[in-house]
């Protein structure tokens, strides 16, 4: 008899680096754990950038949620869902939720954001601090593909997709944005690190260091 084997963690277990996984190539991986404004590098990746708004209203946190964005229960908080759009296709599905204790007063442009990118106004706010970088392999049972499958249920086929997340804080407010990164990030060439500059319509070379990067 073989001796058991011990239990494997399970892939949508959020950890402090991206395990190596066979499913994710080197292309993938770099969009992952890349340095950067995200919003920017979509912008230099592509010739037509959008976001569209899926939902924005009070929800209970998902069960891995809550304890991270530092509530002591699962009550409703504020909740953004948006997908990131490159040439029409579907690169990024963002889900982001906000302390609702201090949502009006730390983060007062979110009700009218729209369909702008949360990026923008992140990146550019000096008072803004963000948390390391969490990292998942988000299988299709996971709160957050489930989310993802009814705006686009053709991922439900998809086995894994891979997906990090962080906690924003400005005040005493705190928002934990994730994005899942979605296939068409396996081909499309991953730019180096740039920064976002609004109303210019284009991405520029990194700034100095911030620590702001989404």
């Amino acid at each position: 008899m073989n001796p058991a084997l011990p239990p494997q963690p399970r892939r949508d277990t959020w950890r402090a680096h991206l395990p190596y996984d066979a499913a994710i190539p080197l292309n993938l991986r770099r969009w992952v754990t890349g340095e950067g404004s995200l919003t920017a590098r979509l912008m230099a990746a592509s010739t037509r950038f959008r976001v569209t708004r899926l939902a924005q209203a009070p929800q209970r946190p998902f069960a891995d949620e809550w304890r991270t964005l530092g509530l002591i229960r699962p009550v409703p908080a504020i909740t953004r869902e948006v997908l990131l759009i490159c040439d029409d296709v579907p690169a990024i599905f963002a889900h982001t939720i906000v302390d609702p204790y201090h949502a009006r007063r730390d983060w007062p442009f979110l009700r009218g954001l729209g369909e702008r990118p949360l990026g923008g106004a992140l990146f550019l706010d000096p008072r803004v601090r963000r948390d390391p970088f969490q990292f998942a392999r988000l299988c299709p049972d996971h709160p957050l593909r489930q989310a993802l499958q009814q705006v686009l249920p053709a991922l439900a086929q998809v086995p894994m997709l891979p997906a990090r997340r962080s906690v924003f804080r400005r005040g005493g407010g705190a928002m934990l944005v994730t994005e899942v990164f979605l296939p068409d990030l396996t081909e499309r060439p991953a730019p180096a690190a740039v920064r976002y500059h609004p109303g210019s319509g284009r991405s520029h070379p990194p700034a100095p260091m911030s620590n702001v990067q989404r």
